[in-house]
Parts: structure tokens; sequence; C-alpha cells
């Protein structure tokens, strides 16, 4: 049986099952930089557990590399490590070292429009790759664990017809809450860059509504190409949107320690703290602090 460790109802657990208890082949397809590094704990984890686990690379990459936990498959990016790397730092300095502003609302979505161009134009690369997705299909893969940011591994899934298991803390314009049909009333769900807490006051519950209006503008302007290469690649007239509701589970990156509450979906599962890998003891002055 393939277990998720962490997953909860038991329903939800095994995804295959048999007479006989045995290990499952996972596609792994994930986002290269920080969303790799928390992907990498349960990847590691699931091939301690005796999973056969193969993780698709790109040959440019920042952070995903070898390792003796699992099978890496490499591929062919159209770009170079300066490039990416280039990319990156538009992002990271533009969205994560200050606080979000609504006056850097268009440079963060120009920035993310050339990051996601640069990766839709690798994800077509393998999935051209015909060498390489027939040795893929061939291998007879239980799952693709996948980081739906990018439309790789859900379109491979719907390809290969196999449950995708997302990983993921949250995909730009709340996407992924549009796609599980999850509400998210602007009411009291605020919106990235308004600085609101659940508790909104009606004119900020106005400013709420106005920025929910512009991000499925956003949403439009950052995965056209994702829906158009899965229409052209599956040959069927599709969205992204539409392919990200046949997921079978989200792993979701949080809690709602950090994270203001929300309206969540039965297979959205919250595995917040995953990353933490190394705990160390409250120091005696912040025990007599709590």
């Amino acid at each position: 049986v393939v277990c998720f460790w962490l997953l909860t109802p038991s329903s939800l657990l095994c995804l295959f099952s048999s007479e006989t208890v045995r290990a499952g082949k996972v596609l792994v397809v994930p986002v290269d930089g920080s969303h790799w590094l928390s992907m990498k704990i349960l990847v590691e984890e699931l091939s301690r557990r005796g999973h056969e686990m193969v993780v698709l690379v790109p040959e440019t990459s920042v952070l995903i590399g070898k390792s003796g936990n699992y099978t890496t498959k490499y591929f062919c990016v159209p770009y170079t490590l300066a490039e990416l790397n280039a990319n990156l730092d538009h992002i990271k300095n533009n969205a994560f070292e200050k606080p979000p502003q609504l006056t850097d609302i268009f440079v963060n979505l120009g920035n993310l429009m050339r990051f996601t161009d640069m990766q839709v134009k690798a994800c077509e690369g393998l999935l051209y790759n015909e060498s390489l997705m027939k040795s893929l299909r061939e291998t007879g893969f239980d799952v693709v664990l996948t980081d739906p940011f990018l439309p790789c591994g859900t379109i491979i899934s719907d390809s290969f017809s196999l449950p995708a298991i997302y990983f993921l803390h949250a995909i730009p314009c709340r996407l992924d809450e549009a796609a599980a049909q999850c509400p998210s009333p602007p009411s009291f769900v605020p919106r990235f860059f308004t600085g609101f807490s659940d508790k909104m006051t009606f004119p900020q519950r106005v400013r709420n509504t106005l920025m929910t209006v512009f991000q499925k503008y956003q949403c439009h302007q950052l995965f056209a190409s994702f829906g158009e290469l899965a229409s052209r690649y599956l040959q069927k007239d599709t969205t992204y949107k539409e392919l990200l509701g046949n997921g079978a589970v989200w792993l979701l990156r949080y809690d709602f320690t950090f994270e203001f509450p929300k309206p969540q979906m039965p297979n959205m599962v919250q595995i917040g703290g995953i990353n933490c890998a190394k705990k160390g003891p409250l120091t005696k002055v912040r025990c007599l602090s709590t």
C-alpha cells in the first residue's frame, strides 16, 4: 500500500491496495528553489519507508540534485543558471525582502510572469521529450507527487491517468482554492498584498473585494500559458484551473497557527511545520514568559 505519512483520515492514507502490502512507485515533479527544500523532506522519508521515488530534475537547477535516497532523471531546459538566478533574485528582492505594498503589485506580477514563462518553456521541453516520456510511462508509476506552482506535474498526471498529490503552500491569486472549489469569501478571507486580518472594517472589505476582482485578472495573466500548453499537449480543450481541480490530495504547507482561518475542502490536509526538521527546546527565559 502506498501510504503518505501525516495524512488523515485513513481513506486518504492508502491510495492503492492489494492483498499484500507493497511499496509504491512515485513520480516526483518538483519546483526548484525553496519549494524543493520542504518537498525533499517528504521524498526522502517516503524513500526511507521503501517507496521507489523518481525525481525529474532540470539540467539547470539551483537546489535539486542527485541523492542516494531517490532516483533522478534529468531533462534539458532553455536557460542558463545565471539567467535562472537573476530571475529568482528579482522575485526575492521585490516580493520577500520587504513588506508587500499595493504599489508593488504590478512589479511583482511582471517578475512572476517572466519566471513562469521561462518555466513553461522548460516544461514544454520535458513533455515533448519523447524518449523520456515513453520511459516514464512504461515504468508504471502509481502516483505523481508535484508542486502545482508549475504545470508539468499536473499535465503529466492527466496524460498518464495517475492520481496527483499536490504539495504546496499556495498558488498566486488563490488559483488552488478556486480549482478545488473551496469557498473563499472576501468578507473575511484577506487577500495577499492588502495586509488585512480576518476581521475587517467595511471599507477594508470593499478594498479586499476589489483585490479579489484584480486577482482574477492576475490569474489570467499568469496562467494562460499553462492552459495553452496543457490543451496543446493533451489535445483537448482545457484550462490549468480545470486540471488542478482533478487533484486527489492537497498537502498544504501551513496551518492556522500562522495563517488566518479559512474554509478548506475535505481533501486538503495541513502539514505546516513539515520543514522544521531540527527542533530545539525553548530557552528558560522564553519558557517562563509563556
